[in-house]
Parts: structure tokens; sequence; C-alpha cells
């Protein structure tokens, strides 16, 4: 797997665990958004909102989600544990923003 996109933050929140699991090889479970995870033996919650993303977030539950800017024809779906950043309010982007 390739780390390019390792420390990559969107909606305040960046991976502290990324997977290379594939969603699409995962077992299905009885909920459509819920697949199981053979290799950890955890279940991976598909996250399509930000809602859907905050509960999983707040409940450390293994999330699949899509990357941001993905063209709609792609399939990739990153599988991983996050967690919510918080800014530092002395941190240079917000010295330099505001």
């Amino acid at each position: 797997m390739s780390n390019d996109h390792e420390d990559y933050q969107f909606r305040n929140c960046a991976f502290t665990f990324k997977c290379g699991a594939d969603w699409n090889k995962l077992d299905g479970t009885s909920t459509e958004n819920i697949r199981f995870c053979n290799i950890c033996q955890k279940q991976v919650h598909r996250c399509d909102t930000d809602d859907e993303l905050l509960f999983a977030i707040k409940s450390n539950l293994c999330i699949a989600i899509n990357p941001p800017f993905q063209k709609s024809n792609e399939s990739l779906v990153w599988i991983g544990s996050m967690r919510v950043v918080k800014h530092d309010q002395n941190s240079d982007e917000t010295k330099n923003g505001e």
C-alpha cells in the first residue's frame, strides 16, 4: 500500500491506522454498510455521511470511506481507524491564516 495519503486529513479527522483490506473482498453481514474482516476479526462500518463518520469515530469503530476528491468511476475505499484532529490555536496555520 502506498503511503502517499498516510497523513491526509479531512473532515477534521485523520487516520490513526490505515488497513490494506479491500472493502469489496470483506465478508458481507446482515447490515448493508457493515462488512467483516477475517484478518483482524472486526466489523468494518461504511461511512457515507459526516454523521456516520462522527458516530464511528466516537465509538472507536473500524471504518471504510471513499477518499476525498475521488472520481465517481473509481471504487477505491480507505479502511482503518480515525480520530478527530484538534487544531492548536498557536499553530502556523492559525497564525498565518488569521
